[in-house]
């Protein structure tokens, strides 16, 4: 979440940047809409709908060069990272079944499934696998 208030926070300071890109996009009102979905998801980090706009106001920042700096590119392709492609959206948390094992396993900020581990002294384990393609292949309720 301070990742998330960090880029809100950049994106309002710089997002009235001249634009890179010599096309029709209005960078000022692009960095104006990113700023106003970050905020939307922020608030909301469950809903798909909410995701996939603010993936597609990165999106149009990022394509039209509607950025400061390359650090501030690069937190805008982080953020694009972390939230994914929006069909689990924020931290989502399943009781899954593999080989008659029960664990708890949710969704990592990079996408990938993680395996909780209930001993607070041990990190989760990235299982290296997409979050949505981990759940399509167990028995998660």
């Amino acid at each position: 979440m301070r990742k998330l208030m960090y880029a809100v926070a950049c994106i309002l300071a710089l997002g009235f940047a001249s634009c890179g890109s010599d096309d029709d996009i209005d960078c000022v009102q692009a960095n104006i809409d990113l700023s106003e979905a970050a905020v939307t998801y922020g608030e909301n980090q469950t809903s798909t709908d909410i995701c996939n706009a603010y993936r597609t106001a990165l999106e149009i920042v990022l394509n039209n060069g509607c950025f400061a700096d390359d650090e501030e590119k690069e937190g805008l392709e982080q953020e694009l990272n972390r939230i994914g492609d929006c069909t689990f959206s924020g931290r989502t948390c399943l009781s899954c079944s593999n080989s008659g094992i029960t664990q708890m396993v949710c969704r990592g900020d990079n996408g990938n499934a993680f395996i909780i581990n209930p001993d607070k002294d041990i990190d989760d384990k990235d299982t290296g696998i997409p979050y949505s393609r981990y759940v399509e292949l167990s028995n998660c309720m």
